[in-house]
């Protein structure tokens, strides 16, 4: 008798079936994506689907998490490790930087980030408030605690920090077609993004200055 083959672990597949939802959902949004072309995407058994992840919408939060969770997640402390100016003018850099480069397509995971901020603003699914608050909020937050380190008046606070994150935004709600327009011929994606967050940093730190007596504001 012809002997069986050792059955796998179904780490392979699992992971397989997760990178094919991300390319499906960033395709397509949520609405759209097929549970069915998910699999096919992965050489997957349809079921195996079911089984791992228990049906698309539980598989489509994994995937947000994995795509907003890990790209987000070290924006929101950057607060913590501001002392001075110094570190605060890096700490807002960082903050522009990593945004920029998260929602502009240089590379696999940040593009599909990118396309699934894009379908979740433009076309709202039923987690939208519930990724809102996960990620959204937590990324928004982190840039309005580095810009009150430099700004105390409430209004001017939120004028700020709206008008800096719709700047990065921007780019996250452009498909590559507009990218390609928003930058001079002959110039590259990430060098193109290099002088916009000079030019947003340049309008914060010419503008804004680090308080130290922000701390005590805090502490009282």
């Amino acid at each position: 008798m012809k002997a069986r083959a050792p059955r796998s672990d179904g780490v392979a597949t699992r992971e397989a079936i997760l990178a094919a939802a991300e390319a499906e959902f960033a395709d397509k949004g949520y609405e759209l994506a097929s549970a069915r072309e998910i699999c096919r995407r992965a050489d997957a058994n349809p079921a195996l689907l079911s089984r791992y992840f228990g049906s698309k919408e539980a598989l489509y939060r994994i995937v947000a998490k994995r795509l907003f969770g890990d790209l987000g997640a070290p924006l929101a402390t950057l607060a913590e490790n501001v002392t001075d100016a110094v570190s605060w003018r890096a700490a807002v850099q960082t903050w522009v930087d990593d945004m920029l480069f998260m929602t502009l397509p240089t590379k696999h995971a940040q593009k599909l980030c990118a396309a699934l901020f894009r379908h979740e603003v433009t076309r709202p699914t039923k987690f939208h408030s519930e990724f809102k608050k996960d990620f959204g909020k937590p990324v928004y937050d982190a840039l309005r605690d580095l810009l009150a380190m430099a700004v105390s008046d409430p209004v001017q606070l939120e004028l700020w920090a709206s008008t800096v994150w719709a700047q990065v935004s921007v780019y996250a709600l452009a498909d590559a077609k507009w990218h390609v327009s928003f930058r001079p011929a002959g110039v590259s994606t990430r060098a193109w993004a290099d002088k916009v967050r000079d030019h947003i940093c340049s309008q914060i730190f010419n503008s804004l200055s680090f308080r130290s007596s922000h701390k005590s504001e805090v502490q009282d």
